[in-house]
């Protein structure tokens, strides 16, 4: 062993993790927040979870509707992603801001993202508080995904390190 460093840099030492946008409405309310802290939870029922820290405007948001959209990103959405994990959905309008296009779901209110390669559409069957982000568990009702997409070509992933970048498999697609 190397030796102890700080539970900060230890945990910047994982491997890269997927990133995804998270849709959400209520009350004519509508925001999308980037997220890593997703999860599959169960088969049957189908059961998904996404990590939401309180102070977010999204937080509120899920907890009231008790729905959102989980929604895969690639390489062109990477803008959006940054914008998304940067900016306040109290201060700005995201779909606005990022040019993405909402759409109607099948089974929920939260609007999908149209540029999205696949949609996962959920509601919030339980909420589990962990530390400083509360994981919201959702039954899948609804899965849309794009005429050809496969996600080998191009799951969009973060890597934290010092540094910080976004990988596809096997590519380097920039700082974030």
């Amino acid at each position: 062993m190397k030796g102890e460093i700080s539970i900060s840099d230890g945990l910047r030492q994982l491997p890269i993790r997927p990133v995804y946008l998270v849709s959400v409405e209520h009350d004519g309310k509508k925001n999308i927040i980037s997220i890593g802290m997703f999860a599959y939870f169960s088969g049957k029922p189908t059961l998904v979870g996404v990590g939401i820290a309180p102070s977010r405007y999204s937080f509120e948001l899920v907890r009231q509707s008790r729905e959102y959209v989980v929604n895969v990103v690639d390489e062109e959405l990477m803008e959006a992603v940054r914008i998304c994990g940067e900016k306040s959905g109290r201060e700005v309008e995201k779909f606005e801001q990022t040019k993405l296009t909402p759409a109607k779901g099948v089974n929920v209110k939260a609007p999908l993202i149209k540029e999205s390669p696949l949609s996962i559409e959920c509601k919030v069957v339980k909420e589990v508080e962990t530390g400083d982000h509360v994981w919201f568990i959702g039954e899948v009702m609804a899965v849309h995904i794009r005429e050809g997409y496969d996600w080998k070509d191009g799951l969009l992933f973060k890597w934290i390190g010092q540094e910080g970048f976004y990988y596809k498999i096997g590519e380097n697609t920039g700082k974030y």
